[in-house]
């Protein structure tokens, strides 16, 4: 059933709520307490962009190599890589300045990408793991002295 809700930020929008007519006035009430659809996301995007610059000034100093990957990827990587560095590097007590080193050295955008959820502690493994197949010669090609 389509009902008109006048949100707590003053706009009008119109939303379909489905069930018992109870239900529907619960909703309704819940509603007319929250922002419209179109301020949550400029507020979520406002506080996105916060975030973004405080990382960014939280590793300003850091030299980050380039990334490698698709035009999507990387773009998307960016935004993680400079998140989970700006995370260790706000855990002093937990992390030090070589396990920031260890995942400056992770150029690949889709291994951000598949890592972007790891707590602090196990993002650092992973990336000595990563770093240590990737100093691994390939099968096949041993060195010349064995």
């Amino acid at each position: 059933m389509e009902q008109q809700i006048i949100h707590a930020c003053g706009h009008k929008q119109v939303h379909v709520i489905y069930g018992f007519d109870s239900q529907v006035a619960r909703k309704a009430r819940w509603l007319r307490t929250t922002k419209c659809r179109a301020c949550f996301v400029a507020d979520k995007k406002t506080e996105q962009t916060e975030a973004a610059a405080r990382d960014s000034a939280t590793i300003a100093h850091l030299v980050l190599p380039p990334l490698t990957g698709s035009e999507r990827q990387v773009s998307w990587a960016e935004t993680i890589r400079i998140n989970r560095l700006a995370a260790l590097m706000a855990t002093p007590h937990k992390t030090t300045d070589a396990d920031c080193s260890l995942c400056l050295r992770i150029s690949d955008a889709k291994w951000w990408i598949d890592h972007r959820d790891l707590p602090n502690a196990d993002l650092v493994v992973q990336a000595t793991r990563q770093l240590q197949i990737a100093a691994m010669p390939a099968n096949g090609q041993q060195s010349a002295a064995a």
